[in-house]
C-alpha cells in the first residue's frame, strides 16, 4: 500500500512538473512575440517568408475554436447580455475580430479543461469524481480567467491614469492653436501610445458615429472607472450646455491634474515605508505556516480534524482578512 501511494505521488508530481514546464514555455513564447512586435519596425524581413512558428499555429487554431464556440454561445440571450461587461477589455485593433462572447467562451473552455484535469488526477488516485467535484471544478475554471482579466484591467487603468495628464496637455495645446475637440482627440490618439491611445481611438470612433461629447466621454469613464475621467466628462458636459472658454476650462483641468499628480507622488514617498511594513506583516504569517508545516506536517492536523480546531481556523482566517482590509483602508489616501 505504501509503495502504491508513492507511485501515485510520483505520477502526480510528474504531471504537475509537465504542466508547469508547459505554462512557463507558453509565457516565454508570449514574451518573445511581444518583443518581436516591438522590434519588427526596425528589422529587415524577407518578402517571401511566410513561415509560421509552432506557437503561432497553435494560437491561431485555438482562437478559431474559441470563435466557433462563441458563435454557439451567442444564441443564449442571457450569455449575450452577460458578455457586454467584457466589451471594455477589447482593444481598438481587435474590435473587428473579437467580442465579449469570446471571453465567455474562454471561461467555459477553462472550466471544462479544469474538469478534465481533475478527472485525470482522480484516475491516478483510483477515485470517482462526485457531481459536486465536477461543479466546483467548473466554477473555479469558469471564474479563474476573471482574475487575470482584472489584473490586466487594473494595470491598464493605472497606465491610463498616469498618461491622462499628457492627453490633457496635448488637448489644451490643440485648443490654444484653434483646433476643435475632435481634432484634439485625433492628435492625442496619434501622439500617445499604450492604453490611453487605445481609449482615445475609441473616443474618436464614437465621435465619428455622431455621438455627443458628453455621451462619448461618459462611455470613456464607464470603461476606465477613473475619477479623473469623470471630472473631464462633467467639465465637458457643463461646458457644452452652458458655454464658455474651452481653453480656460482645460487649462484649469491641466493644473488640477498636475497638482493632484504631484501630491500623489509626495504621499507615495511618505507612505512607502508603512506600505512595506504592511506587506511584510501580511507575508510573515504565511511564511511561518509553511516553515512549521515543513518541519512538522502533523502540527496543524487538529485544526482540520476537530470542531474546535475548525472554529479556530475560521476565526484566524477571518481576523487575517479583516486585518488586511482595515490596514489597507487606513493607508489608502483619496485625492
Amino acid at each position: 500500500m505504501e509503495n502504491y501511494s508513492w507511485q501515485i505521488l510520483i505520477t502526480q508530481s510528474i504531471v504537475i512538473i509537465i504542466l508547469l514546464i508547459l505554462i512557463i514555455y507558453l509565457f516565454r513564447q508570449k514574451r518573445i512575440i511581444r518583443l518581436e512586435k516591438r522590434f519588427e519596425d526596425f528589422a529587415l524581413l524577407s518578402v517571401h517568408d511566410h513561415e509560421k512558428s509552432f506557437f503561432d499555429g497553435v494560437s491561431e487554431r485555438l482562437w478559431t475554436w474559441i470563435h466557433k464556440f462563441a458563435k454557439v454561445l451567442n444564441k443564449s440571450a442571457f450569455l449575450k447580455k452577460y458578455s457586454l461587461k467584457y466589451e471594455k477589455h477589447i482593444k481598438y485593433e481587435d474590435k473587428d475580430s473579437m467580442s465579449g462572447m469570446d471571453y465567455i467562451a474562454i471561461k467555459f473552455l477553462v472550466g471544462i479543461g479544469l474538469i478534465l484535469l481533475n478527472i485525470l488526477t482522480f484516475m491516478f488516485q483510483v477515485m470517482v469524481m462526485t457531481p459536486m467535484s465536477f461543479l466546483i471544478s467548473f466554477l473555479i475554471g469558469f471564474f479563474l480567467p476573471d482574475i487575470f482579466i482584472q489584473i490586466d484591467y487594473q494595470k491598464k487603468r493605472k497606465k491610463i491614469e498616469e498618461d491622462l495628464l499628457k492627453a490633457i496637455i496635448i488637448m489644451n495645446n490643440s485648443f490654444k492653436s484653434g483646433r476643435n475637440i475632435m481634432q484634439a482627440v485625433q492628435i492625442v490618439k496619434e501622439e500617445l501610445d499604450g492604453p490611453i491611445s487605445d481609449e482615445f481611438k475609441k473616443i474618436y470612433l464614437d465621435m465619428t458615429y455622431g455621438l455627443s461629447i458628453e455621451v462619448v466621454f461618459d462611455r470613456f469613464y464607464n470603461r476606465v472607472k477613473l475619477d479623473d475621467a469623470k471630472y473631464i466628462t462633467s467639465s465637458l458636459t457643463l461646458l457644452n450646455k452652458t458655454g464658455g472658454n474651452i481653453v480656460k476650462v482645460f487649462g484649469t483641468i491641466e493644473r488640477s491634474f498636475f497638482d493632484k499628480k504631484k501630491l500623489k507622488q509626495e504621499m507615495q514617498s511618505l507612505t512607502s515605508a508603512s506600505i512595506f511594513v504592511f506587506r511584510t506583516l501580511c507575508f510573515l504569517p504565511l511564511l511561518f505556516i509553511v516553515i512549521i508545516y515543513i518541519l512538522n506536517p502533523t502540527y496543524f492536523a487538529p485544526m482540520f480534524t476537530t470542531n474546535l480546531g475548525r472554529m479556530i481556523l475560521f476565526l484566524v482566517i477571518l481576523l487575517y482578512i479583516l486585518y488586511i482590509l482595515v490596514i489597507k483602508k487606513v493607508l489608502k489616501v483619496k485625492f
